[in-house]
């Protein structure tokens, strides 16, 4: 199809000061035929307000008002009514170029990628002008697997900023109750795709508050999403990351652990660090880390003590 219907899933909660431009960068966008779902999250501010003005003047917008979730039980309400051939997250303090739509879909048509990414900028407003030709490289499953996890590249990570096939989704939602909720889901997202194809333009402007989801730490789901993420590696033999996964579990484990210290902790300490290697970099990562797995109390003082900090 090529013009085929495309579903744009904001979900919405306490973001009235921004919420107008993100609006206004989806509905002015250049590619026009769009299905746009605003989930307004049981917001207690102005933003239902803001949903329904919009959707009256735009019948492509559909406003789904529900009782207070969270961000993945939102973004699962839009996937649930969504009728898109492809489907895109715009987080709803973010904003995209008017060019976003148009553009990522051409290349996601020209590849027929399963999953289409583009770059992100984070901004306070202002977007720098950037000169140098943007580059497209194509993956396989599994190459976009080995570069999410052992780059950790934002744009490879996050929901927002990438087009899906709908059928993705077709047996997997957003994990109810979890922080990072993308860690809990790229990596499936990817396993179910056959072609993966990423672009270096910058496409979506990511804004971060001081009183956002991603502005709050929460260790303890993403420790549980890092350690699924390597069953999943341990499981498809994913040998190349199991070292930097592993690294990458220890120095959350330890951070975790300097506020926190206790059994479950050491023992899950101790298990990961069996699967360290010397390749991991710098160096003196590798011979601080294995200190801190033999004695996970010597990082509390540590990270109290060294302008270093060296956790990841």
């Amino acid at each position: 199809m090529q013009n085929p219907l495309v579903s744009i899933i904001v979900p919405i909660y306490k973001v009235e000061p921004y919420l107008r431009r993100c609006l206004d960068s989806i509905v002015n966008q250049t590619y026009t035929n769009l299905e746009i779902i605003l989930v307004d999250d049981g917001s207690p501010d102005g933003c239902p307000q803001i949903c329904d003005e919009y959707a009256a003047r735009d019948e492509r917008i559909v406003v789904i008002h529900k009782e207070n979730g969270g961000l993945s039980d939102a973004r699962n309400a839009g996937l649930d009514i969504c009728k898109g051939e492809y489907i895109s997250f715009v987080d709803s303090d973010d904003w995209v170029n008017e060019k976003y739509i148009e553009k990522i879909l051409s290349i996601a048509q020209k590849n027929l990628s399963d999953i289409t990414i583009c770059e992100n900028i984070r901004t306070d407003g202002i977007i720098p002008v950037f000169t140098q030709a943007p580059q497209t490289k194509l993956y396989s499953a599994k190459e976009a697997l080995l570069h999410l996890f052992s780059q950790n590249h934002v744009a490879f990570v996050i929901s927002c900023g990438k087009f899906y096939k709908r059928d993705l989704f077709s047996s997997l939602r957003f994990p109810i109750g979890k922080y990072h909720e993308d860690e809990f889901t790229t990596y499936i997202l990817f396993y179910k795709s056959k072609k993966i194809v990423y672009t270096s333009e910058i496409l979506y402007y990511y804004y971060q508050r001081a009183d956002s989801t991603m502005g709050t730490p929460h260790p303890y789901d993403l420790l549980e999403a890092e350690e699924k993420q390597f069953d999943f590696i341990l499981k498809h033999n994913m040998a190349k990351v199991i070292a930097p996964q592993a690294r990458l579990i220890c120095w959350q484990i330890l951070y975790i652990f300097s506020s926190n210290p206790n059994k479950l902790l050491n023992t899950k300490l101790r298990y990961y660090a069996k699967f360290l290697k010397i390749q991991t970099n710098p160096f003196v990562h590798y011979f601080l880390l294995k200190i801190f797995c033999f004695a996970p109390s010597f990082y509390s003082v540590y990270r109290k003590t060294s302008p270093l900090l060296i956790r990841k």
